[in-house]
């Protein structure tokens, strides 16, 4: 694709966007990473190549400059951001539900040398009552993917309950079974810890939650993603 369509696209989504979430941030978000955008689109990018979260620009850099090297944090979902969280932080355990990319990343953290990522395969599971379920409910432990139609995840979620309760400074939700994940991850979160959830343009996922002030803070980001010709939003919510 070239550039002249790449420009249009992204104008079509900027525009999109304003729509849909008209803010200063938003405006602002479109014009600041469009040279970012454009780049990360080059043949051979990728998120493992560059060791980049699949999250929304404007996100992205609200964390870096939140991280530390004391901070621990449990993500639903693996690849590039994994690498990246590995960098910046003391600890990552990290989630994911497809054997072969699990071995894909296993041999990425050996030729690199990454030894602060404990990584946890946590494939779905049959569900003979799979059809009785809503990929809406919490307490559901199913996705929306045909690829998982008869199946669930209650085990590749509950690998958090295996940690203490606040255990993770970041808990970071982009992977499957999204609102049963969130719901699993409140005990988790420490004292001022953040929540990351990923694509929260999808209304369902932060549906059955309530994060009233004064007790949580909300920052949503939605703009340009890496990698991808679509927008997106991503949702960082702070115990207060």
């Amino acid at each position: 694709m070239g550039t002249l369509q790449k420009v249009t696209i992204y104008l079509k989504m900027s525009i999109k966007g304003l729509v849909h979430y008209p803010s200063f941030i938003t405006f602002g978000g479109s014009v600041k990473y469009f040279n970012s955008w454009l780049r990360h689109l080059e043949e051979g990018k990728s998120s493992v190549t560059d060791n980049m979260p699949w999250l929304t620009f404007g996100a992205i850099d609200f964390l870096k400059e939140k991280l530390n090297r004391d901070m621990s944090l449990f993500e639903y979902g693996s690849g590039g951001s994994t690498l990246f969280w590995s960098a910046h932080l003391r600890q990552v355990v990290s989630i994911e539900h497809e054997p072969l990319w699990y071995e894909k990343m296993v041999d990425e953290f050996s030729k690199r040398r990454i030894q602060n990522v404990e990584y946890i395969l946590a494939e779905a599971e049959e569900d003979k009552m799979f059809e009785t379920k809503s990929f809406e409910n919490p307490d559901h432990y199913v996705s929306s993917d045909l690829l998982f139609k008869g199946k669930n995840f209650r085990n590749y979620v509950k690998q958090i309950d295996l940690f203490p309760d606040q255990s993770f400074d970041i808990i970071v939700v982009d992977g499957r079974a999204r609102p049963s994940c969130i719901h699993h991850a409140f005990a988790k979160l420490n004292e001022k810890g953040y929540l990351v959830i990923d694509n929260s343009e999808r209304d369902y996922y932060l549906a059955p939650f309530t994060f009233a002030k004064p007790d949580w803070k909300v920052w949503k980001f939605y703009g340009p993603v890496p990698y991808n010709y679509n927008f997106s939003e991503t949702t960082i919510i702070q115990r207060a």
